[in-house]
């Protein structure tokens, strides 16, 4: 099997391993809307699901971090889950392969294990992904506006990079392994004996 080529599609997959790391750690929807206050009405913007924003008469953006997560949807701590599974199957494929390349050369089936583990990642990523945009796109409130942050579109890139390295990866090794001759069973018999 071409070592460029295991290292292509390697980098590939590990590309989108990277990417569902980021889908956790960044905002994945922008909420914007009016609050009413007593004083004065304040423009409130959501980062996802870690920071409040508020926007203060003198224009001054005032963050601070969640104190409850008693405000947001109920399915966060299921995308959140999901994720982190995501990201542990990507650590396992990533764990596999180069374990299976320098312990047991010989050995493709290592190779080929790394590969369906990356679908699989992909594929639990891309439940959440499509979860969270359905959710987003959907009519909130008729105050709040939703948009989309850049967790949505660096899950989306994440899922097809991780399926695309681990179905080409997958497919790739199966083909190797086909192709790879086995020695001949009676010759070695006759060997042994002379």
């Amino acid at each position: 099997m071409n070592i460029r080529l295991e290292f292509a599609f390697l980098g590939l997959a590990s590309t989108g391993w990277f990417c569902s790391i980021l889908t956790r750690f960044l905002p994945m929807w922008h909420v914007t809307g009016m609050v009413e206050d007593i004083k004065t009405t304040l423009p409130l913007y959501w980062d996802g699901v870690w920071l409040n924003w508020q926007h203060h008469t003198t224009g001054r953006l005032h963050c601070t971090f969640y104190q409850s997560l008693l405000n947001l949807t109920e399915h966060f701590n299921t995308w959140k889950i999901l994720v982190i599974t995501s990201i542990g199957m990507g650590t396992l494929a990533i764990a596999v392969y180069p374990i299976g390349w320098i312990r047991y050369p010989k050995n493709i089936s290592f190779k080929i294990a790394s590969g369906p583990m990356f679908v699989v990642s992909g594929l639990v990523l891309l439940v959440v992904i499509s979860w969270t945009t359905h959710l987003t796109a959907s009519k909130a409130d008729a105050v709040l506006t939703r948009k989309f942050g850049s967790a949505i579109y660096t899950g989306w890139i994440g899922t097809v990079l991780l399926v695309m390295g681990g179905v080409t990866q997958y497919c790739n090794a199966l083909l190797f392994k086909s192709n790879f001759k086995k020695p001949n069973t009676a010759h070695t018999f006759i060997l042994f004996f002379l």
